[in-house]
């Protein structure tokens, strides 16, 4: 994590951190896991009544657009602020949602975190499911919430991010792709002692392209957008998983 957000600061600022400096922004980062894993255990206590004072939306009609098409919509998201919360609200608010999910080590903890998950109407679906659990929210006009920024059961391809070599998951772009659904992205996190939930259009390849073009360049699209969000709030992204490729490693990927 350290290793992280040494290279976001140092983006961010154009400059070599002060050891001090960042030292401050680690222990802030801590801070905000815990609060993230706070805020889980209160969900189920969270209604609409809560939600209206203490989350804005922007950009909903974004995610309602692309609903109303009929096709499903894929909702691109990241380890950033309380990506659980992103999901419950969304949920709160009226719309059918799934996560895609990965099971703890531990049985028993793993049920536990699906029940809260769905104690406010948040289907789960864990990775390494059947591939027809990933197809059924298209049919079923629901929104798939993919996290983005971080490699489970897939090999992952070498990105630019943060002006270094990163390495990012390709399927929720090739979800998108092969299903021809809706790809958008969306973020909750915490602004003026408030949460915040907005939403971002992610811009579609041109249809000339090859299939795998057309990925490549969704996935990139992607990066770019979660960059942006995580340059905006570095201490709260919470992706403890060192992503960067060294030079020497490059061929291996």
């Amino acid at each position: 994590m350290k290793k992280n957000l040494k290279i976001i600061l140092n983006f961010k600022k154009g400059d070599k951190i002060k050891q001090e400096d960042l030292a401050r922004y680690v222990k802030e980062v801590y801070y905000n896991f815990g609060r993230y894993m706070a805020e889980f255990f209160t969900i189920p206590k969270l209604n609409y009544r809560k939600l209206r004072e203490r989350v804005i939306v922007e950009n909903i009609e974004l995610l309602e657009g692309s609903l109303s098409k009929g096709n499903g919509v894929i909702a691109l998201t990241a380890h950033i602020g309380n990506w659980e919360l992103a999901g419950i609200i969304t949920s709160i608010l009226g719309h059918k949602i799934c996560a895609v999910v990965i099971p703890y080590l531990t049985p028993k903890i793993t049920e536990i975190y699906k029940k809260i998950r769905e104690s406010k109407g948040v289907e789960v679906i864990f990775t390494g499911s059947n591939p027809k659990e990933f197809i059924r929210f298209k049919k079923e006009n629901k929104i798939l919430a993919i996290l983005g920024d971080r490699v489970f059961t897939e090999k992952g391809v070498i990105v630019n991010f943060m002006g270094k070599k990163a390495i990012f998951p390709r399927g929720p772009a090739t979800l998108a792709i092969k299903l021809k659904t809706e790809f958008i992205a969306g973020f909750l996190v915490r602004e003026n002692k408030k949460y915040k939930l907005f939403f971002e259009q992610i811009a579609y390849p041109d249809e000339k392209l090859s299939e795998d073009e057309k990925i490549d360049y969704l996935l990139n699209q992607s990066v770019k957008i979660i960059e942006k969000v995580i340059l905006k709030y570095p201490t709260q992204w919470l992706n403890f998983q060192d992503i960067w490729v060294e030079e020497d490693e490059k061929e291996k990927i």
